[in-house]
């Protein structure tokens, strides 16, 4: 039987760490921004942009962070059993592709910490602004979680091992 477990979670919150941990270990853990032609930033008239990763608040404001639905069903088809692991501006259009929804909470102190870690390869969380908005933009999407009755994971200080003994069942 086919299972498609979609895991997602404010920026910050360990999806890449978690999905590259557990590909280590052969499991189907896709980390969504490698997917390519999946996602992109666009402007309130649709059109894709590059991101600069000094993103001030007029561009945060005025550009979203979207999955392409018809690339995303089209590479779920050739999955039998997958664990995707991602974010997106329209994520909560697309979770019906998926049989299975998990959010992954972490303290606002957590996420601040993760995403100034100078090791972090995404740029989202590196100026005042985004780790300002990337914050309130977690409040945000956990509400809309709790109100669509995802289950929420818990993942502060927990490992990866610890939190696909969650998603898995």
């Amino acid at each position: 039987m086919d299972k498609r477990v979609l895991i997602i979670g404010p920026s910050g919150s360990g999806k890449t760490r978690i999905s590259a941990e557990l590909r280590k270990q052969e499991i189907n853990a896709v980390d969504a921004d490698l997917i390519p032609r999946l996602s992109g930033w666009f402007n309130k008239d649709g059109k894709e942009v590059k991101y600069p990763e000094d993103a001030d608040k007029e561009f945060l404001d005025n550009h979203e962070f979207l999955w392409n639905k018809e690339i995303l069903k089209n590479y779920l088809e050739n999955q039998n059993e997958i664990y995707f692991f991602g974010l997106s501006g329209n994520v909560f259009d697309v979770i019906d592709l998926f049989d299975k929804t998990y959010f992954l909470k972490v303290d606002p102190e957590v996420l601040a910490k993760n995403l100034r870690h100078a090791l972090r390869g995404n740029p989202m969380g590196k100026t005042d602004y985004q780790l300002e908005n990337a914050l309130k933009y977690a409040e945000e999407i956990e509400q809309k979680a709790k109100e669509l009755g995802i289950n929420i994971i818990d993942a502060t200080d927990k490992s990866p091992e610890d939190i696909f003994e969650k998603i898995k069942q």
